[in-house]
């Protein structure tokens, strides 16, 4: 008699013995449904993506770019 064990990871799919692959119909669905996505969002995507660039760059260096505006900030005021 086999042990079993509640705590194991396991899970069933879908696939009824054939392997679990995606389809070329299934790929084409998903780059239509993609592109569709892309296209309703509009300009606004372009922003939103350049905003992930830049807080991708600026927040491994958060430090560094603290101090940098800090000393812009305080070389603009004591020229002033």
């Amino acid at each position: 008699m086999p042990k079993s064990n509640s705590f194991a990871p396991s899970w069933d799919t879908s696939s009824f013995g054939h392997p679990a692959d995606t389809s070329p119909m299934e790929c084409s669905a998903l780059a239509e449904h993609l592109s569709a996505c892309s296209r309703s969002l509009g300009p606004l995507q372009v922003l939103r993506t350049g905003a992930d660039l830049v807080r991708s760059f600026i927040v491994p260096r958060l430090v560094t770019t603290v101090f940098f505006v800090a000393l812009i900030a305080g070389t603009t005021w004591l020229a002033s």
